[in-house]
């Protein structure tokens, strides 16, 4: 058994305009179950020897503020805070976790849902980048000599809870080649306060993020390098099926629209 753990960066929802915030990324950290236990005691032992004991009730590490030393991390030194990162990221590769993500340009997305489903359509993009991010976690998981099965679990997030479940129960019974036919159960939303792998996928997916902004010549600082390299030998990049998931997107969500006409020109 695997534990998939789902987390996103770059999140605005349907308002794909913010200029701070150009690119989404959907990312899965897949967390063997027999290293699990180990790898959350680790992560747990790093935080207990950076950070004071007396932290709040709810203190969690978010990779942004860990960054930007904002909130909890704003008296934490620069050295500090990227030595605890480069600590996690460490840690993720001597446990043998995998790293499957997703980015989406905004500006391309709009205008795909507009020339697809309408001038008036809004869609987020973590619907359209979790099939293909579970399209090639499921193509992992298949390619293991042991076959595992794998529960996917979600940071909160209320503004897709229905579309995942939604897409995670069609792609769980789909007949193609699309279908998830390594994941048991539903998918599980939990609070990322109260799981320090689900804050490792958060701390793995804001070094990927600057990873692609930094590829689109989007601006970079000195501090993003060692976070960028250390998610590399995390990364499996495996087939996306990206015409078949974005026929099945588009199919699915004029469906939802009947009335949506694309745009024309």
């Amino acid at each position: 058994m695997y534990l998939v753990y789902f987390d996103e960066t770059g999140n605005t929802g349907t308002n794909l305009d913010d200029p701070q915030q150009r690119v989404f990324v959907l990312g899965a950290l897949v967390v063997p179950e027999a290293v699990w236990q180990n790898l959350e005691t680790d992560l747990q032992a790093a935080v207990d020897r950076t950070f004071l004991p007396a932290r709040p009730d709810d203190f969690e590490i978010h990779g942004g503020a860990l960054r930007n030393g904002e909130g909890y991390f704003r008296g934490v030194s620069v050295a500090a805070r990227v030595g605890f990162r480069d600590q996690w990221l460490a840690l993720a590769n001597r446990h043998g976790v995998k790293f499957i993500y997703r980015a989406i340009d905004k500006d391309r997305f709009r205008r795909w849902v507009q020339n697809t489903l309408g001038s008036g359509v809004k869609l987020n993009p973590y619907v359209a980048a979790f099939p293909l991010v579970a399209r090639v976690v499921d193509e992992y998981l298949a390619s293991r000599p042991e076959k595992p099965l794998a529960i996917f679990v979600f940071d909160e997030n209320k503004e897709v809870v229905h579309d995942v479940e939604k897409s995670l129960s069609i792609l769980r019974g789909i007949n193609s080649t699309l279908r998830l036919g390594r994941v048991v159960e539903k998918g599980f939303f939990i609070d990322s306060a109260k799981s320090v792998v689900l804050q490792l996928c958060d701390v793995c997916l804001y070094s990927a993020r600057k990873k692609e902004e930094q590829a689109r010549g989007l601006p970079s600082r000195a501090i993003d390098g060692g976070g960028i390299t250390g998610i590399e030998p995390l990364i499996y990049k495996g087939n996306e099926a990206y015409q078949d998931v974005i026929a099945w997107i588009t199919e699915q969500q004029k469906k939802e629209r009947p009335g949506a006409k694309p745009s024309v020109g």
